[in-house]
């Protein structure tokens, strides 16, 4: 059965590809989180889990609503950001910050755990580095 729509199937794209690496960083997100919760399940308090799951939450948010924004202002072409940039940025940051404090003076969620699952994309990334300097180094052994 033949299909013309695009495959979603990531050997299908260099491993470089900015459509592949938003995916799998978004899906590396989620991983980080996952074992963070479950293991925060197994040795911490629920107080703190109940941070990592906020932290977590806010962090792929954040990722999302970044990316946007930078489509929003590579999609104009113009050497200059559209007005309100910088403002998008800050506001951003500003309303993350803004649940993250009001998530803690509950009493429901530990401010650490909170930052530490806002801090997900980073071993995310680190992740998918290391996935893309492995396939760079595969293709470029098999090449020669």
């Amino acid at each position: 059965m033949s299909d013309n729509s695009p495959s979603n199937d990531e050997d299908s794209l260099a491993p470089g590809a900015p459509e592949a690496v938003e995916r799998r960083v978004w899906r590396n997100i989620f991983a980080v989180v996952a074992i963070a919760v479950v293991i925060a399940a197994l040795t911490a308090d629920l107080k703190f889990m109940l941070g990592l799951v906020l932290g977590g939450a806010l962090a792929l948010l954040n990722y999302k609503w970044l990316q946007s924004s930078l489509r929003g202002v590579l999609a104009t072409g113009n050497q200059k950001a559209p007005p309100g940039t910088l403002i998008k940025f800050v506001v951003r940051w500003l309303m993350i910050a803004a649940i993250a404090w009001a998530a803690n003076k509950t009493g429901y969620f530990d401010a650490v755990a909170i930052l530490a699952g806002l801090l997900a994309p980073v071993p995310a990334v680190m992740i998918e580095a290391a996935y893309v300097s492995y396939k760079t180094l595969a293709r470029s052994k098999g090449d020669r």
